[in-house]
């Protein structure tokens, strides 16, 4: 266990075209003429782990606009950059490329897709689905005019760079349009100053590739996931990263679960959450957990199938995330899903694979970790929370109804 010097927010950095990319400027109402001072913001595109059902999520940039207190700043690609959003896990990152801007504070970034095109073309923007060899489109309303927006508020010096992460989560991003079958693009995105952020990485045992990891606070509320992974068939051991994460010196609590199955199965790897408290992050260092000769150890486990249906006030996307307490401060979350519409708009259906055993849990040191047991069965509940604010919980796990009601709930908005 340890705090390495250095971080591996970038691992991977995917396809030297787009690295090399030379933005061109043109600013609506301002610009960094008259001898206005510039400075140069760089950027990069990372993804959180795609949902089950999908082999990959593919979209098409054009543009990123910056939103300053007094313009607005258009930065146009030479030519679109196609990016398979699912290769970019585990801390994978890909270029879109820097250019010069004026020196200032912003309060915005936006991602502008290049638009679908008809006459049998394959898609600028689609998911391909599991079994399927045949693009699906992917519906992106706005991504053309407005863009899609980011908020994080960040500086641009005079002379200076600021290296800013766009975190697109796909498995959030991707919602399915009840009986019309389409499939619609709504982004979950996340923006990151490089600069002020580390990074978490740690190994499991190789038959628990595949797993869930995520970085919580003490709220349960998801902050950055990843999936684990075997670098061969022949591995000892499967291993993670989660980046970037903004340094914190109070730390983040690392879970790791069973991935969500995409059919009523026991999803494999099977084993009861493992939880570590209170992990730190320091700007531009990489707090490790485990090593590939000594993974972390994960209990057995069995599983049970939950779903129900969910009743909305209005017409809304979904999160459903399923949670435990650990205690009376900390609450875990150890699966989430999307709402899933029917052929009413306000009414939803979800499914769950959710493990039976209490979590095992450790608090972060710099020795080897000491994970616990819990000696008391696990008290789940379900909760859902809709784009517009609402939200409703269950602890009745079986065919479990929840009733979505107010409006200003923002763990929507929170969760990654």
């Amino acid at each position: 266990m340890n705090i390495s010097s250095r971080m591996p927010l970038r691992p991977r950095v995917l396809s030297p075209l787009a690295a090399a990319l030379t933005l061109s400027l043109s600013a609506c109402g301002g610009g960094g003429g008259g001898g206005t001072p510039v400075g140069t913001a760089s950027f990069q595109l990372t993804d959180a782990p795609v949902c089950a059902n999908f082999q990959s999520v593919v979209v098409t940039v054009d543009a990123i606009q910056l939103i300053g207190a007094t313009a607005t700043h258009s930065l146009t690609l030479p030519q679109p950059l196609q990016v398979t959003l699912t290769d970019l896990v585990n801390g994978s990152t890909l270029s879109l490329g820097k250019v010069s801007v004026p020196a200032g504070t912003y309060q915005q970034l936006r991602l502008i897709l290049a638009p679908n095109q008809g006459n049998g073309a394959t898609p600028a923007n689609y998911v391909l689905l599991d079994g399927s060899t045949t693009p699906t489109p992917l519906s992106t309303p706005s991504a053309q005019q407005s863009g899609y927006k980011i908020n994080g508020q960040f500086t641009v010096t005079a002379n200076g760079q600021v290296n800013l992460t766009v975190d697109f989560n796909a498995c959030r991003s991707v919602v399915v349009a009840g009986n019309s079958g389409q499939y619609i693009l709504k982004p979950v995105l996340n923006l990151t100053d490089d600069d002020q952020s580390g990074s978490i990485s740690g190994y499991l045992p190789a038959a628990d590739a595949g797993a869930m990891v995520m970085a919580e606070d003490n709220a349960g509320h998801i902050l950055k996931t990843t999936l684990a992974t075997a670098p061969s068939t022949t591995s000892t051991y499967a291993s993670f990263t989660l980046a970037p994460l903004p340094a914190s010196t109070t730390g983040y609590n690392v879970v790791m679960a069973p991935p969500a199955p995409s059919t009523a199965v026991t999803p494999q790897p099977n084993f009861a959450p493992e939880v570590v408290l209170g992990v730190p992050v320091s700007a531009g260092q990489d707090t490790a957990l485990g090593t590939s000769a000594s993974p972390l150890a994960v209990a057995g486990n069995s599983d049970a199938f939950y779903n129900g249906t969910i009743t909305l006030p209005s017409p809304a996307d979904t999160l459903v995330v399923a949670q435990e307490a650990l205690n009376s401060t900390t609450t875990i979350s150890i699966a989430q899903a999307n709402g899933v519409e029917t052929s009413s708009s306000t009414t939803q259906t979800y499914a769950m694979e959710l493990p039976t055993a209490a979590p095992t849990v450790a608090n972060y040191s710099t020795s080897a970790l000491s994970f616990t047991q819990s000696t008391t069965a696990p008290t789940l509940s379900i909760t859902a929370y809709d784009s517009e604010g609402a939200s409703g919980s269950t602890t009745t796990m079986t065919n479990a109804a929840l009733t979505l009601s107010g409006t200003g709930d923002d763990t929507f908005d929170a969760d990654h």
